[in-house]
């Protein structure tokens, strides 16, 4: 009984010191002699505690509990959500009571590791000025936004913040007016108004098959949470040409390249041409932390990191004629790229160099998340 009291004072009190840090993740992974409990900050790992190694299955075991995941099952990954409520460490003007958290498992071999997602932190007040576009992209943006139809697609690697600039998409469009849809794996973030759909790849209800069922509820606005295949691409594009307005996610690295994968998985470049809309390229960037007053001195808001917070950078092309003729003449990316710029697309490099020049990030972390600065 102690030891089971123990156990939900850890879990509580690491929750709490997670929310605390902002941190996005909470990965707990036994080693043969201490288990490791790390927080996710601004995109880096950092340990929290370590806990002797004979607590990891009660721990364990108390996390999937809440999860209502089966605590039986030890060899096989599990997926499930969780919510607590903050405790004493909840600030005293802070509106948010319960955290939503998604939780995931993996068996390794000296014990299950457990990643604990925490929703709040990783995404925040859904607000399209809060994204980080500048003036001239956010019009851009939204004039596709009010579009009837056509395909919008958010790019960037793992952990560039695509699924948050999705969902703050949908929060704009969610005006009581339309039936919006989405299919995700699995759904962050719970969205009144709108009808989610999870994928089950066990059951055979994959990206393609849900978002074909989806196209016969009489859609305004689709969400797809990534396009993975040919399948999934051709079916969004057909769906952007029939009077539907389709938001997705691709991972690739800058606008110019989406339209050459694209074309790669299978897309015909007229309906190319004519369904998509809006392509932008994000990238997430640490701030330099403004507490500390040397690289000498200890600073205990950014544990010595010099970093505080992240910001994110875009780069967005919007289709307008000439790029559209160019996509259906099947040029070269090279050729697009000048386009793209010549229409007045600044590249990722060139809006982070902006970003350095004011102080608010370094080069050093530009050319870690993007590359080298000119």
């Amino acid at each position: 009984m102690q030891d089971d009291q123990r156990i939900i004072h850890l879990w509580q009190e690491t929750l709490e010191q997670a929310f605390l840090e902002n941190a996005t993740d909470v990965h707990i992974e036994a080693q043969e002699e201490f288990t490791h409990l790390r927080f996710r900050v601004d995109g880096s790992l950092r340990t929290y505690r370590r806990i002797k190694v004979t607590y990891h299955e009660h721990l364990c075991a108390h996390i999937k509990v809440l999860a209502q995941l089966d605590i039986a099952e030890k060899r096989l990954p599990q997926d499930g959500r969780l919510n607590f409520t903050l405790g004493l460490a909840k600030p005293a003007n802070d509106s948010i009571h319960k955290i939503d958290c998604r939780v995931s498992t993996l068996p390794t071999i000296y014990g299950e590791k457990i990643v604990v997602r925490l929703l709040t932190n990783a995404y925040g007040n859904l607000r399209i000025e809060q994204l980080g576009y500048d003036p001239g992209q956010l019009l851009k943006v939204q004039s596709c936004l009010n579009a009837p139809q056509g395909l919008i697609l958010v790019t960037g690697p793992t952990g560039s913040g695509k699924t948050l600039t999705l969902y703050t998409f949908l929060a704009l469009l969610n005006d009581g007016t339309r039936n919006i849809s989405t299919v995700e794996d699995p759904p962050e973030i719970m969205l009144s108004g709108v009808n989610q759909v999870a994928v089950n790849e066990k059951s055979g209800m994959d990206f393609a098959k849900s978002l074909r069922a989806m196209l016969r509820q009489d859609p305004d606005i689709i969400m797809i949470g990534e396009i993975r295949d040919s399948i999934t691409a051709q079916t969004a594009l057909q769906a952007a040409q029939t009077g539907h307005l389709v938001l997705a996610t691709l991972h690739t690295n800058s606008c110019v390249s989406t339209i050459t994968r694209l074309r790669y998985l299978g897309c015909e470049k007229d309906v190319l041409a004519q369904s998509l809309l809006l392509v932008t390229a994000q990238r997430l960037l640490r701030k330099r932390c403004t507490f500390c007053t040397s690289l000498d001195a200890s600073c205990s808001h950014c544990q010595n990191t010099r970093y505080l917070g992240r910001f994110a950078v875009h780069e967005v092309l919007k289709l307008d004629t000439i790029m559209r003729n160019a996509i259906e003449n099947e040029v070269y990316s090279n050729h697009l790229l000048k386009l793209a710029q010549e229409q007045g697309m600044n590249s990722l490099l060139t809006q982070s160099e902006l970003y350095v020049k004011k102080g608010i990030t370094t080069a050093s972390e530009v050319l870690s998340k993007i590359g080298s600065m000119s």
